[in-house]
């Protein structure tokens, strides 16, 4: 591939900002995967769009309007980390973590009822989930965050030094989990959670997401998969369950139960 016409696409895919803070190596990967089946050699108001627009539908659709206030919030929160109304506030930044505001406690305590009480989570595609922490219920947790925007890790960052001193210990790094190179190199843990990505990143066929299960699982006792239940215009789905997931898990000889909310179903998954 032409390595100028893809560092040119990158420049002006990041014009916007609501692409700016997504990691490069995110963005690239995307280019690359457009370029694979378009091929083109002038850069046009077309194909910026169709980068854009495919990078909206995995990483800029979960957001809403409060984002400008995280940094307003982690003051708060700095005055007082025990400070309940400021948890509601930093989960209602994210579509996800807001619909599961209602659901929080509910969904924590039906997964460590099966798993028992984790000493150290991974969360892969985890947006701002680590927020939810007040409402596990656990007074001591190593929870580390992957992710693709570089503000957002710097966000999760601030809430793991404020939150150290009500027990949670961890960190936020940048991981793309298409690279396999990279989920290899991943430490062994209680629990990996892998709340609705598996649909972002796994668009064309599931051969890309039982690659994904298939490397984590050496890696931990039980793995968490959520799927969305509702449309992003809240549209109850025709078909929420993942049948092909359930049929894939049981292809490897994984055992797995259900946890269903109004707006997800999560697959608690183990060997």
């Amino acid at each position: 591939m032409d390595n100028q016409l893809i560092n040119n696409l990158l420049t002006k895919v990041k014009q916007n900002k609501k692409y700016k803070s997504i990691s490069d190596e995110i963005v690239l990967a995307e280019i690359k995967n457009y370029l694979s089946k378009n091929k083109i050699s002038k850069i046009s108001k077309q194909n910026i769009k169709d980068i854009r627009n495919q990078l909206h539908k995995s990483y800029a659709s979960f957001q809403t309007k409060k984002k400008n206030k995280i940094q307003d919030y982690l003051k708060e929160l700095k005055k007082n980390p025990s400070n309940k109304d400021i948890t509601t506030k930093l989960l209602s930044i994210t579509l996800s973590t807001k619909e599961r505001l209602d659901n929080y406690n509910y969904i924590y305590k039906k997964i460590f009822d099966m798993t028992g009480k984790p000493r150290v989570i991974l969360d892969l595609g985890a947006g701002f989930n680590v927020f939810s922490f007040p409402l596990m219920d656990l007074t001591i947790l190593e929870y580390n965050s992957y992710d693709v925007n570089d503000k957002d890790v710097e966000y999760l960052n601030e809430y793991y030094k404020i939150m150290k001193e009500r027990g949670l210990y961890g960190e936020a790094r940048i991981l793309d989990i298409r690279g396999f190179r990279e989920i290899s190199k991943l430490p062994s843990v209680d629990i990996i959670f892998l709340f609705k990505i598996i649909d972002i990143i796994d668009k064309e066929n599931h051969k890309l997401s039982e690659e994904l299960i298939k490397q984590l699982i050496p890696k931990t006792k039980f793995i968490i998969a959520s799927f969305a239940t509702k449309t992003l215009t809240r549209k109850k789905m025709n078909f929420p369950k993942r049948k092909w997931f359930e049929l894939m898990l049981e292809r490897n000889n994984l055992k797995f139960q259900v946890i269903n909310t109004n707006n997800e179903i999560f697959y608690v998954i183990k060997k």
